[in-house]
């Protein structure tokens, strides 16, 4: 009986809880909606509670200017082509804090949950679902409610990412998605994905080439030495095309015309042009780098306030005191990186000349290749679709002959620039035998 009575008491506390916060809710408070990016504010007249504690009529959420630029290079950076685990890694490596203090770092499920967040977009929505406790098993599980007891709250003003950067993170998270098996009821492979190489490609051609023999996929199929390329399909004995040809050769010759596409003065001229005007947009708003050491170091500045105000009033303690030390040597690491930050603010922002772009495009294969995954990406975008045909001549071993569409100037225009037609280009490689 006294475990019937504690149970309904708890189901009463719960009602009155809810019905509690409901009512901040339609007042325009927001209730334990913690989120990456923002700080909850007190608002309103403060009182005291019924235990002495000092209470506000409610809370309201904040930009945090530190972690709201964190999370707009985390979108960015994903809808620029790279991946979570990679946009986790320089994270980590860059020492780059969290929330949660004393963690780990972040890790791939943390950015997976600020990419799908729709609160960075000024959409709020609390009551979606409630934890309850399952009596046989004593663990706690959420389940969802309907949409009719969801509030929905729209706040321009709480929004950090822009409407067509969220859509295309939002497009290339589904795409990703369908490269993968499984979902809701699904087991294994029982539906059509595609390969992972189209959004995370090894090589810098990787996902790019096609069979025109059969449609299929080119790809890696052999490992020696640099690998080679050759139709998936064939591999599988789907196909006739059985030619294989290396993979330094093919990027080799590919990566020749488009260096020679792109040398032209002209072009290179046109390109610094548009460099210059986006640096000068660029330059009139502080970097996101020098916007994320100034928050950090105001965070950090207001923290050592703090613990001076505690020794004052006479309750230090060593652990405190060890804690204002290393607080005091924070803040002056931070001003000094700050400070270099400023100083070479001007330099960073200054065009380049044109013969470094020339000296670059030259060596166009070894700077594409710092970056794999999102110059392929790139390549990809500028060359479209390759197709491979496989040619036997009379005299000397077959080859590849791979046609493709070169647009120069595509990813630096939105309306097309001088000589931005699509050219048609044919890149001969001798390759091994069949």
């Amino acid at each position: 009986m006294r475990g019937v009575f504690n149970e309904l008491q708890l189901q009463d506390l719960r009602k009155k809880t809810l019905r509690g916060q409901i009512g901040q809710k339609t007042r325009g408070f927001t209730v334990g909606e913690a989120t990456f990016g923002y700080r909850s504010v007190a608002v309103g007249t403060i009182r005291l509670d019924k235990k002495g504690r000092p209470r506000p009529d409610g809370y309201r959420m904040t930009i945090d200017p530190r972690e709201a630029a964190i999370v707009q290079r985390i979108f960015k950076a994903f809808a620029d082509g790279q991946s979570e685990s990679g946009i986790v890694r320089e994270l980590n490596q860059e020492g780059i804090a969290g929330r949660r203090k004393g963690s780990k770092g972040w890790s791939p499920a943390t950015v997976h949950r600020v990419l799908r967040s729709e609160k960075y977009v000024g959409r709020w929505v609390w009551n979606k679902s409630e934890t309850r406790r399952d009596p046989r098993t004593g663990r706690r599980r959420q389940f969802p409610k309907p949409e009719t007891d969801w509030i929905v709250t729209d706040d321009e003003s709480l929004r950090l990412v822009p409407e067509d950067l969220w859509q295309r993170v939002q497009t290339r998270l589904a795409e990703v998605r369908s490269t993968w098996p499984g979902g809701a009821g699904k087991r294994g492979f029982q539906e059509q994905r595609g390969a992972p190489v189209r959004h995370y490609p090894a090589d810098l051609l990787s996902g790019s080439m096609v069979c025109s023999v059969c449609g299929g996929s080119v790809v890696k199929v052999s490992g020696k030495g640099s690998g080679y390329y050759g139709c998936l399909r064939a591999a599988r004995r789907a196909c006739e095309n059985r030619l294989l040809v290396r993979r330094s050769l093919v990027e080799r010759v590919t990566l020749a015309a488009v260096r020679d596409r792109l040398s032209s003065r002209d072009h290179l001229s046109y390109l610094l042009q548009r460099v210059r005007q986006e640096l000068a947009r660029a330059s009139s708003t502080a970097p996101e780098a020098l916007k994320t050491k100034q928050a950090e170091f105001e965070q950090e500045e207001r923290r050592l306030a703090n613990l001076v105000n505690f020794v004052a009033e006479g309750q230090g303690s060593k652990a405190l005191g060890q804690a204002l030390v290393a607080t005091e040597l924070r803040v002056d690491d931070l001003r000094s990186e700050l400070e270099t930050l400023r100083r070479g603010r001007a330099a960073a922002f200054e065009a380049p000349p044109l013969a470094w772009l020339e000296e670059r495009v030259a060596r166009l294969q070894e700077v594409l290749e710092r970056r794999t995954a999102q110059s392929a990406l790139l390549l990809r975008k500028l060359l479209g679709r390759i197709e491979m045909q496989p040619v036997t001549p009379d005299v000397g071993r077959p080859y590849y002959r791979a046609t493709t569409n070169l647009d120069v100037l595509a990813l630096v225009d939105v309306e097309p620039g001088p000589d931005a037609t699509p050219v048609r280009i044919l890149c001969n490689g001798g390759g091994g035998g069949s």
